[in-house]
């Protein structure tokens, strides 16, 4: 109970919580901590029983996968960009930045699980992902060439300005053209979703080489020294002018620290690591995952105030993810499932299909003459209809992935 009226307390401070007077905030602070106290106790008793049966549900795992994977979608949406601010930065800003870590993390947790039967698994599993990123590789180039096709001004304006005569610099730009391709394959991917295979790929790819040599716990220490680098992009402007300046080199050529090395490999290794162990369970995870939940709240409205280059690595996100993998670990099956396809089926072809259906979507808008691609009606249209049209090809292609003979 002490904890949470502490929290309480903590959203006053943030005003994450604001009420017309004092009287209301007592009331509703009664009902809060008592409610709260009752709730906790209650959840940490199931995951207390289910950790002495030694019970987990997989398919709790399965279920947010999957409801992330519709998160991803509303976040590259962005329904209230231009109505909710409020709204607007906790689908962007607060429980969109759960979702990647969480992919990675369980993406790891269950390849060390596999690994009990087959000590070869990471190869296994990164041959059987290798056709399946390049082919929807492959498959989003038109829609990078529809879209670049915009810019083509702005990218010869570029070309004309490289001291290089054209007559060289056409058979240079062909000639490095394979090696570019590999690059953006192995760093970004043809479309902007497609980073994660690559960056999942290859911290698999060091997880396994390392293994075989030193201690996973000290690669696990590594990769959070890499992931603190990454979140320079987040606190930019808190940094000291002199790193930033040192920064800028870094930027100029790569733009993002969201790949591998400084983002994926730490929570693939830490999903790995909690995989290894027999017994990961963790006394009031549900608590120490509240608690997070405020951090990241009020860290978030810190960072609005604040320069940055991007928000893709927020630091209070680790040790929220990991208590939220741990509770649902350890929790009752919160929904059961009944159709045909998984959920996990569902969300990887979710993730995989929404990117183009969206462009696609506000393609048509144009067309029809809605000059603002953000305030249509109600921002929940776009999302509802892109989200049909997703689970409708993904469905088409789960139905018929093994009679055509692409990996998809």
């Amino acid at each position: 109970m002490s904890i949470i009226t502490l929290l309480y307390l903590g959203m006053l401070l943030l005003k994450i919580l604001q009420f017309p007077n004092i009287l209301m905030a007592i009331f509703v602070g009664i009902i809060f901590i008592l409610c709260g106290s009752i709730g906790v106790s209650k959840i940490e008793k199931q995951m207390n029983e289910n950790h002495q049966k030694n019970q987990k549900c997989y398919e709790n795992l399965d279920l947010f996968r999957y409801l992330f994977s519709i998160v991803i979608m509303i976040l590259h949406l962005r329904p209230f960009l231009n109505t909710s601010y409020s709204l607007d930065l906790f689908f962007n800003n607060i429980i969109g930045r759960i979702c990647v870590p969480f992919f990675f993390l369980v993406s790891g947790y269950f390849v060390a699980q596999k690994e009990n039967q087959n000590k070869e698994y990471i190869k296994k599993y990164v041959k059987g992902m290798l056709p399946l990123y390049i082919t929807w590789s492959i498959l989003y180039i038109p829609i990078i060439l529809l879209y670049g096709s915009s810019y083509l001004p702005t990218i010869l304006s570029y070309i004309q300005q490289i001291p290089i005569p054209i007559w060289l610099l056409i058979p240079l730009i062909l000639l490095f053209s394979p090696v570019l391709l590999l690059l953006i394959l192995l760093y970004s991917g043809t479309y902007y979703h497609l980073w994660y295979f690559p960056a999942l790929i290859l911290s698999l790819l060091i997880l396994r080489w390392w293994k075989k040599r030193w201690k996973i716990q000290y690669l696990l220490i590594i990769s959070f020294v890499l992931l603190l680098f990454g979140a320079t992009e987040t606190y930019y402007g808190i940094l000291p002018h002199s790193f930033q300046v040192i920064l800028s080199y870094y930027f100029k050529f790569f733009f993002t620290t969201r790949n591998f090395l400084f983002f994926g490999l730490f929570y693939v290794t830490l999903g790995y690591h909690i995989g290894q162990k027999k017994d990961p369970f963790v006394s009031y995870s549900f608590l120490k995952f509240v608690i997070c939940v405020v951090l990241l709240i009020g860290e978030t409205l810190f960072l609005q105030t604040t320069e940055r280059l991007n928000s893709n690595i927020v630091l209070s996100c680790f040790p929220l993810t990991y208590y939220f993998f741990l509770c649902l670990l350890y929790s009752h099956r919160i929904f059961e499932w009944k159709g045909k396809n998984s959920l996990r089926s569902l969300s990887k072809y979710y993730y995989l299909i929404h990117p183009g259906v969206i462009y696609f979507w506000l393609w048509v808008l144009k067309i029809i003459h809605f000059e603002s691609e953000q305030n249509i009606i109600n921002g929940w249209m776009n999302v509802g209809i892109v989200l049909v049209i997703t689970h409708l090809l993904s469905m088409i292609c789960i139905r018929y992935r093994h009679k055509i003979k692409i990996p998809i």
